[in-house]
Order: C-alpha cells, then sequence, then structure tokens
C-alpha cells in the first residue's frame, strides 16, 4: 500500500497531539505513514492547499485559525460540517478537498458510550465559545428535548441558542442563581469553559450549585488537562457519574482516521492504546 500522508496544520500547532493519535493508529494498522505538525500561519491557506495537492498529502487536520477559513476552499462539506460552520478534518481525493468536523462525534461518543441517551433528555451547557456551541448542536442533532446555555455574556449565549431550531432552548447568565434554577431538571451538565483547566489561574469560586442537580444526571467537563477539575472532583463526592474531555479528544482523532483511511476501526481498542501513549506524553 502506498505511504500515507496526512498532516496537522494551525496556528500555533506544536502542542497538538495529533500527531501522537494518528502515529498510534496508523502504527497499529502497520500502515507506512508520515505525519507531520505544519505551521500555517492564518492568510496562508490557499498556499498550504496548493502545496498538499502537489505533494499527495491524503489529508490535514485542522486547529484554529482555520476551522471556518478552510470552507470556501472545499468541494464537499458533511452536514455537521455545515451545522457547526466550522471544518477540523480534510480529506484530499482526486485533487479535490471533503470537508468534516469530527468533534461532535467525538463528543457523542463519549457521552453514549458512558450509556446516556440524548433522546427526549434536558442539557445544561456552562459557557459560549466554540465547544458550547459544537456540544449544543450535536445534542439537538442527536434528539436533545431542552439545552439551556448559561454564559458570563448573555448575547454570545444567545447567538448558540439563535442555531437551535428543533429543541427548546434558552440562554441565562452564568451566575449560582440561574445554574442553580437550570439544574432542577439536568440530565447532562457539561462545563465548556476554561475554569480549572491547567494554565488558567481562574477557577469555579463557588459549586453550591450541585446541591439542585437531580440523582443520576452525568456531569462532563470538556477539559482534560488535569484529568479531574475541581468540578469533577466536586461532583464525584456528591456521588454523580463524571466524564472528562479525554474520551472526546480521542474519538474525534479515530473518527478522522476512519474518514482519511476510509475504512471501520475497533474504536474501543485504539481508544485504549491511545489513553496508554497520552499518558506519557
Amino acid at each position: 500500500m502506498q505511504k500515507i500522508r496526512l498532516d496537522i496544520i494551525g496556528d500555533p500547532v506544536s502542542h497538538s497531539k495529533s500527531p501522537i493519535i494518528h502515529s498510534t493508529v496508523l502504527t497499529e494498522l502497520g500502515l507506512d505513514f508520515e505525519y507531520r505538525r505544519v505551521r500555517v500561519k492564518k492568510g496562508e491557506l490557499k498556499d498550504y492547499i496548493d502545496e498538499a495537492r502537489e505533494q499527495g498529502i491524503n489529508g490535514f487536520s485542522l486547529t484554529m485559525p482555520h476551522k471556518k477559513d478552510i470552507i470556501e476552499f472545499l468541494d464537499y462539506i458533511d452536514e455537521d460540517a455545515k451545522a457547526f460552520d466550522a471544518v477540523n478534518t480534510v480529506k484530499v481525493k482526486d485533487g479535490k478537498l471533503f470537508g468534516y468536523n469530527t468533534d461532535g462525534q467525538g463528543f457523542a461518543l463519549a457521552v453514549k458510550n458512558r450509556g446516556f441517551d440524548f433522546e427526549g433528555k434536558n442539557i445544561v451547557i456552562l459557557g459560549a465559545g466554540g465547544a458550547a456551541s459544537t456540544v449544543a448542536l450535536k445534542s439537538e442533532i442527536e434528539g436533545a428535548k431542552k439545552i439551556t446555555i448559561l454564559n458570563r455574556t448573555l448575547q454570545s449565549a444567545q447567538s448558540i441558542i439563535e442555531k437551535l431550531g428543533k429543541c427548546e432552548a434558552t440562554a441565562d447568565i452564568f451566575n449560582t442563581y440561574a445554574i442553580s434554577k437550570a439544574l432542577m431538571d439536568c440530565d447532562l451538565l457539561i462545563n465548556a469553559t476554561p475554569l480549572g483547566m491547567t494554565g488558567v489561574d481562574k477557577d469555579f469560586e463557588d459549586l453550591s450549585f450541585f446541591d439542585y442537580l437531580r440523582g443520576g444526571s452525568l456531569v462532563y467537563d470538556l477539559i482534560y488537562n488535569p484529568e479531574e477539575t475541581s468540578f469533577l472532583k466536586e461532583a464525584k463526592n456528591r456521588g454523580f457519574e463524571i466524564l472528562n474531555g479525554f474520551d472526546m479528544l480521542i474519538y474525534q482523532g479515530l473518527w478522522a482516521d476512519k474518514i482519511f483511511l476510509e475504512r471501520d476501526l475497533d474504536f474501543p481498542y485504539l481508544k485504549e492504546k491511545i489513553k496508554e501513549k497520552l499518558k506519557n506524553f
């Protein structure tokens, strides 16, 4: 089989864990491959695409600042990417660019593998950035009944709510009272803020809102470093099932490999192999 050539592009890109994820998969499959980190500054995307075609690159992953900028260059865009208005995976085939977004699939797979069914459920999301938008839109696609987004800037939360049209959706200010009110009928609570992340000097000041979260709810923090944030520790101490962002990170990468290689993969087996490698990274 011909050598598989894949890239991760962005600016910055040196911190990306994508090479570890994809290299582990390709090695386990016994494939001959080359995987590169390529720094591509904003405005240089077209030059990179021309070069990728010339060099026979099979596909590339994208991080900031290119997830939206790539769209104008695509010959095809999948439904998730259209909904999210962002692309993180591009397959190059016969000189054409096929764009996908695997973040939503990664999120959904991580949650479903914990036995959670989105259908008819109430989701509460803290934060209103790109990650919050992705999980809100994917939750709606998966059949959520109600989605509540709480953010310090109400306008940002409302801008996400405006994209939702199939479920009941509400935006509110991020404060203890509003969170407590939203949690009374919550099935899945998601932290999509950077609070508690390694390298971020801010954290939740008050976690008493957990008093109002009903038993049996799943508590999910999209952060994976540290492995257990103060948000998750509090939830765990109160007896809630918890989940961090590690599985989402891995599953979105595995879904990208499925696209690049055009073949089904053993996700459970490969996930464990990737986890081993990432923990030593």
